[in-house]
């Protein structure tokens, strides 16, 4: 009875929750573990997803779920970079629109789905064309950088070649912590 009152206390009234002030907050201190970066030695597993033509590659300990597109509540004065928000299991999950700065909206033809990074407070989604898929690469598999839209230029650390398909490896924490840098500023 007693952690119930005491869980019941620490809840935030909606207007307080969605304030655009403590969303930015919560997500520049986002804390996902930063493990992936370190130097690839073997074979590691991904998680590949496509936007506007654009393959990318995070790793697949950091997914949290993959979702169909759920109803998203847009926040008044941010960028169409931000969606908005989902409800996801009962906690708001910030979504980010990666076509956008890519080049346009996410591309109709395909599904979009949610691809959801993070866990707790430290979560957020991008919305990706199509079911994401998993993928092995290793140092093997590395190639130079190839040109891609200089929007994303300081999120991506990698790329990895499949065949005759380059994968980008997507700094996603860096991403959130930029996004949410824009949101604050």
């Amino acid at each position: 009875m007693q952690n119930e009152n005491d869980s019941a206390n620490s809840l935030l009234a909606p207007s307080v929750a969605l304030q655009p002030a403590r969303t930015a907050g919560s997500l520049v201190t986002i804390g996902l573990n930063r493990r992936h970066r370190a130097t690839l030695t073997t074979t590691q597993e991904w998680i590949g997803f496509e936007v506007k033509n654009v393959k990318f590659l995070v790793p697949h300990a950091q997914v949290n779920e993959i979702s169909e597109m759920l109803p998203v509540f847009r926040l008044p004065n941010t960028g169409r970079w931000l969606l908005g928000l989902v409800n996801l299991h009962g906690n708001l999950v910030p979504v980010f629109d990666l076509a956008s700065l890519v080049g346009g909206a996410c591309d109709t033809k395909s599904k979009s789905m949610l691809l959801v990074l993070g866990r707790g407070d430290a979560i957020a989604a991008i919305v990706v064309n199509g079911i994401p898929n998993r993928k092995r690469f290793g140092v093997s598999n590395r190639v130079p950088l190839p040109a891609f839209p200089e929007a994303i230029r300081d999120y991506i650390s990698n790329a990895y070649a499949e065949e005759a398909q380059v994968w980008l490896e997507l700094d996603h924490i860096r991403f959130f912590e930029m996004m949410a840098r824009r949101i604050s500023g």
